[in-house]
């Protein structure tokens, strides 16, 4: 299936700030099942990207914005094929899964994704965990019957959230958007040493799947004699050919779509649109002030020293899923 992607992000200032230097998440994966066709980026005065691949295999770009600006526009267009992905066969036993996932759980390689958020909540978690897994089951069902859970038990709800808010916060409130869910599916099946980990990306809004209109959150655990495979919490399904992934990490901080900081001691404004469809667009995407978020900076600090680019401005745009 043939996808459309368009996703820009406009910065707006109270007053020009200047020395904006950026790190930009937002080239989408290519590879056997999310090929893609062309990609163009296109940011505002045309400054030089450098770009590298991470740690996590993510396509990553850098760019300095250096000249006095009001404004800053960064809009990325895609062309990609996504298929459908061929589910795992259990060819092993569940007894043998699990004792390849002990051994994993020994490897340096997937320990990023086994490490625990320290958290409050710890025993009622393992409370929950204790209730749910049967090893005498493949780990991938026991991980559904978690996604079962969090999608039945916790309330999508925006705005109560950010992307500050802790796995505790979250427990709470049983409450939040894709992110949110995500990091408890996260928590609770590396509890049980399945390595996971974080994936942003897109989601295209068919077969009543939640999250279009925006960036979207889940999570890809490690099947043993399959490999990666996305799990969706926040709509209780397997990723397959309507998600498109944009980066993978530990957590969000590793795949934020924008992150950067500025000279300057001026308030805020960012919008956000994003299009994911089977067509190609036509008309030029006007920007909104649906998904907008002004942060302030601190009006106490030295006017010119560098402030940050706050990380939750990207990330509030989930909450208007």
């Amino acid at each position: 299936m043939k996808f459309y992607l368009y996703h820009t992000t406009q910065y707006s200032y109270s007053n020009p700030v200047f020395e904006s230097a950026n790190k930009i998440l937002l080239y989408p994966f290519n590879d056997m099942n999310q090929q893609l066709v062309n990609h163009k980026l296109t940011i505002s005065d045309n400054p030089n990207i450098f770009s590298y691949l991470d740690d996590f295999n993510n396509r990553v770009g850098f760019f300095t914005y250096v000249p006095p600006h009001k404004t800053l526009i960064i809009s990325s267009e895609a062309e990609i094929i996504s298929k459908r992905i061929d589910l795992p066969e259990e060819k092993t036993s569940a007894k043998d899964q699990w004792k390849f996932i002990e051994e994993m759980a020994k490897s340096i390689d997937y320990l990023p994704f086994l490490t625990l958020e320290k958290i409050d909540a710890i025993e009622p978690l393992k409370g929950l965990l204790k209730t749910m897994i049967d090893k005498n089951d493949y780990p991938l069902e026991n991980v559904k019957r978690l996604c079962d859970y969090i999608n039945k038990n916790f309330n999508y709800q925006k705005g109560v959230t950010n992307v500050f808010t802790t796995i505790d916060e979250v427990w709470k409130l049983k409450s939040g958007v894709c992110q949110d869910f995500t990091n408890v599916l996260i928590q609770l099946c590396r509890m049980i040493k399945i390595p996971t980990r974080y994936v942003s990306g897109y989601v295209f809004a068919d077969e009543g799947l939640r999250g279009a209109g925006a960036t979207h959150a889940w999570a890809e655990i490690f099947i043993p004699a399959y490999g990666w495979l996305g799990i969706d919490p926040t709509n209780n399904c397997i990723a397959n050919q309507f998600h498109i992934r944009l980066a993978v990490g530990r957590n969000y901080n590793d795949c934020a779509p924008v992150k950067g900081v500025f000279k300057g001691n001026e308030t805020q404004l960012m919008d956000v649109k994003v299009h994911l469809d089977t067509k190609r667009k036509t008309e030029n995407l006007e920007m909104n002030n649906l998904n907008s978020v002004s942060i302030e900076t601190d009006q106490k600090s030295t006017q010119n020293s560098y402030r940050r680019n706050l990380e939750m401005i990207q990330q509030q745009q989930q909450q208007q899923q």
